[in-house]
């Protein structure tokens, strides 16, 4: 139908050779094609140019549709190409989704208001594929493949009590968080091994919880309570230190998680090439880049 609209623009089978930039016999051949498949004739030779039949006015009018319509859609995907617009999906952790993607929103639909934007709050894994996902914002050591991941920044890790805790059942060394209530992010499991680095000296300390919770919100809640010491990402609980509901415990060692060491921005291979995923993944980057991203939100 596309080259029958040609042809039938240009008057001759030459013609729309030339602008379809094909061999003239492929274009004679499409011509027969047609001609077979609808079992008519659609033009009549004359001295100088093709000429329509009635049947062939007809056809060329819905030919002429389907040309405008493949030409709307290569300049729609043109514009995709080149300006940040459509859908797209983000996937993070609770936790992290709540406290630090959503209040960034605002101010990336502000700046790229062709976007729609889909959140996607899961504490499990998300198969970008199977589940339509654009971008995964997630902590790990290892980034899976085969996805694309770019680096945002470290995540550190903090041991954290109540004041009232932390005072009344102090804490000198890792060593008597052993005899102390523990609370850390799992599932179906009353003990954990922490592991604490100071200088070149490394330490593990096994430590109980009698809660068992797969949230690291409610492990920070929890704490707040005065219910245990907690092993948490510094991004779940900067504003509680600086508003003072929770003390940072065992400061001079560093504590490390088992949520991941950085915090990732994950994507298929050739998403780079959109411009929404793109637009979306600098906007992040410049946020939280470098090491010691400032976790505090504006709302404390």
């Amino acid at each position: 139908m596309i080259t029958f609209a040609h042809i039938a623009a240009q008057g001759s089978i030459s013609g729309a050779a030339a602008q379809l930039r094909l061999d003239k016999g492929a274009v004679s051949r499409q011509l027969r094609a047609l001609e077979e498949l609808l079992d008519t004739r659609l033009m009549h030779r004359s001295t100088r140019r093709l000429v329509l039949t009635e049947a062939g006015a007809q056809v060329y009018e819905r030919a002429q549709r389907v040309l405008q319509e493949l030409e709307q859609t290569q300049a729609d995907a043109l514009s995709l190409r080149s300006q940040p617009r459509g859908v797209l999906t983000v996937s993070a952790s609770v936790a992290f989704g709540k406290r630090h993607v959503v209040p960034l929103l605002p101010a990336f639909l502000q700046q790229c208001p062709e976007v729609e934007l889909q959140l996607c709050l899961l504490d499990r894994h998300v198969d970008p594929v199977e589940e339509g996902v654009d971008v995964l914002l997630r902590l790990c050591d290892t980034p899976p493949d085969p996805l694309v991941a770019q680096r945002l920044c470290t995540i550190d890790y903090a041991v954290v009590a109540s004041p009232g805790l932390a005072e009344g059942r102090r804490v000198a060394t890792p060593a008597d968080l052993r005899a102390r209530p523990c609370l850390f992010y799992g599932f179906k499991s009353r003990s954990a091994v922490w592991r604490f680095t100071q200088g070149a000296a490394t330490q593990e300390v096994p430590v109980a919880t009698r809660v068992s919770v797969n949230s690291s919100e409610a492990v920070r809640d929890l704490a707040v309570q005065g219910l245990g010491f907690a092993l948490l990402p510094r991004f779940a609980v900067e504003d509680d230190l600086t508003a003072g509901r929770l003390i940072h415990v065992l400061g001079d060692h560093q504590a490390h998680g088992n949520l991941g060491s950085s915090l990732y921005a994950l994507h298929l291979p050739g998403a780079h090439k959109s411009p929404k995923v793109r637009s979306f993944v600098d906007f992040v980057r410049e946020r939280w880049s470098g090491d010691t991203p400032d976790w505090r939100t504006a709302a404390d």
